[in-house]
């Protein structure tokens, strides 16, 4: 049963890896299919799997790391809405993100989040037996990490109504009631069985990570989209190139809005087919028809 976890917790990122299908969606899949897992055990009746995994500091402190990473996979399973909390944010803020980030550095930006807040926990409950579990840590690192790179994004997300909200709203508006509900819970002296502080700490340590994060990477933006040549192929794909435009400063995503370009367009000049190289849109026969930008 514990390899049957494993399975259904890796499975789907490996897939998603191999495959450069989208992580997030993946790493949605991975919680709910370990939690379907912890499930099954349970109702063997051949204990917990929470009790193999689940993060206790004074075990920490002993040596038991991996439970840093290990818990933020494991949720309460005899309360769906732990998990399904955590999925609806991975899910609706998590998936615009990526399309941001892009597929490597927005799993590391999870993991920060996730290990950010199972230390503040930790750390805030130093030498306590009482366990911590779930991956709401992690999902508070994207809404962190979301806020310090394009906090003016509208996002689908079920506040009252399902509607856009701009991701600054959205951010902020947990991360303020976390720190109402740890100081009321507990003045941030007292265990709680509810982990607000890393639910804190994984929001905090995302957010200041992010600029490390884009500028540990070859791709910081310094391409820039200059405007259309007077003779351009993009006639009638206008909505197209807005969105290229608004949303391309990234490189993964600009890479995908130009192929779309490509698909749905030719060369002006020989009415050849247009390619994607390094991130110019020419055409096939010759460059100087179009080489852009």
């Amino acid at each position: 049963m514990l390899g049957l976890w494993f399975v259904a917790v890796l499975g789907p990122l490996m897939w998603a890896w191999r495959e450069k299908a989208s992580i997030s969606m993946a790493m949605t899949l991975s919680l709910l299919f370990g939690y379907i897992v912890q499930l099954i055990w349970n109702w063997t009746g051949h204990g917990n799997l929470v009790d193999y995994l689940v993060m206790i500091p004074s075990e920490v402190q002993s040596g038991e790391i991996y439970t840093l990473l290990t818990a933020g996979f494991l949720h309460n399973p005899w309360n769906p809405l732990h998990v399904l909390g955590n999925i609806v944010i991975i899910a609706l803020v998590g998936i615009p993100l990526e399309q941001r980030l892009g597929r490597e550095r927005w799993l590391i930006s999870y993991v920060i989040g996730l290990l950010g807040g199972s230390i503040a926990w930790t750390l805030a409950n130093f030498g306590s037996d009482t366990p911590a579990l779930g991956a709401s840590g992690a999902a508070f690192g994207i809404l962190g990490a979301y806020l310090a790179g394009w906090p003016n994004d509208e996002v689908l997300f079920p506040f009252v109504i399902i509607r856009k909200w701009p991701v600054s709203w959205i951010a902020l508006l947990y991360f303020g009631f976390e720190v109402i509900n740890a100081w009321g819970v507990y003045g941030f002296s007292e265990v709680s069985h509810v982990a607000h502080m890393a639910h804190l700490g994984g929001f905090v340590v995302a957010y200041f990570s992010l600029s490390l994060i884009r500028k540990g990477t070859t791709w910081e933006g310094e391409i820039e989209l200059q405007d259309l040549p007077e003779n351009h192929p993009f006639v009638g794909v206008d909505d197209l190139v807005i969105r290229l435009r608004k949303e391309g400063d990234e490189k993964e995503t600009r890479q995908a809005w130009m192929e779309e370009l490509v698909m749905k367009t030719n060369c002006p000049v020989c009415e050849g087919k247009l390619q994607v190289h390094r991130l110019k849109i020419r055409c096939t026969e010759s460059k100087s028809h179009v080489d852009w930008p």
